[in-house]
């Protein structure tokens, strides 16, 4: 699903016309308003995969425990016990989340290892998966990708997932679903060849409009997916940066840089 990137883009967002997004409203109350807390929330459903993707890779869920350690970071996330440690340098809420859950992985450890030690505790805890990762077939083959750059793969699919699922509705809407559906494997890179007289009988236009019609479905998905990024920036100037991070991490080149 990374064709599409890989296409230069005239449709540039107009200046202002992502001024208000949800990681800038999270960001102006450093989530202390109802309608901050209100698009963390939104933005921590839409990205929990992202989320459950690292704690498997990084070895978290050799007990079945990943979901409940993720119900429990995002739980405290949207209490707000995360935002004296909030990072403002990039603004994005893509490194925010990873930088605040390896904060609460490491502060979820420590507090175990001190119950150990205080003999406060000999039942099983799902942070011991922390200690039994360093020798556990989770590192075993060198070759996986690392945990990082793995959720900055989820995210990515994650972010066009979203944007490819706003298309849908959007022609939808527009009375195009059958199109949709038949040109779907155009937008996402999986098709660039066929019988396309075939496909235009299908879709029910003519085959010289065919390849028109393409173009213009595959640079409004590019404007979908720069609109769902923007929802994770406080800067819209950005979206052409985390737009290059997100082909680089689907590229499978290390991972996007945070």
């Amino acid at each position: 699903m990374t064709d599409f990137l890989s296409t230069p883009s005239r449709d540039r967002p107009e200046p202002g016309r992502f001024a208000t997004t949800c990681w800038t409203q999270v960001l102006a109350s450093r989530g202390d308003s109802s309608e901050s807390r209100e698009a963390l929330s939104e933005l921590c459903e839409h990205y929990y995969e992202p989320v459950l993707a690292y704690l498997r890779r990084a070895g978290y869920d050799r007990r079945g425990d990943a979901r409940d350690l993720a119900h429990d970071f995002f739980a405290e996330l949207l209490r707000g016990q995360q935002f004296d440690h909030l990072e403002r340098e990039k603004g994005r809420f893509r490194s925010y989340l990873l930088g605040a859950l390896k904060h609460f992985l490491s502060h979820r450890r420590s507090h175990d290892q001190a119950q150990k030690r205080g003999g406060q505790s000999s039942e099983f805890s799902l942070n011991e998966t922390g200690v039994e990762m360093r020798e556990g077939p989770a590192l075993a083959d060198v070759r996986a990708t690392p945990p990082d750059a793995w959720f900055d793969q989820q995210w990515a699919m994650t972010l066009l997932s979203r944007a490819l699922a706003a298309l849908e509705s959007e022609c939808n809407a527009e009375g195009n679903r059958t199109q949709f559906e038949h040109l779907n494997p155009w937008l996402t890179g999986e098709a660039e060849h066929g019988d396309q007289a075939a496909l235009a009988e299908k879709v029910g236009i003519p085959a010289n409009t065919l390849k028109s019609t393409i173009h213009r479905l595959r640079r409004r998905f590019r404007q979908t997916v720069k609109a769902e990024i923007a929802r994770t920036l406080s800067d819209a100037s950005d979206i052409d940066g985390e737009m290059a991070a997100l082909f680089e991490a689907l590229g499978g080149g290390g991972g996007a840089k945070n």
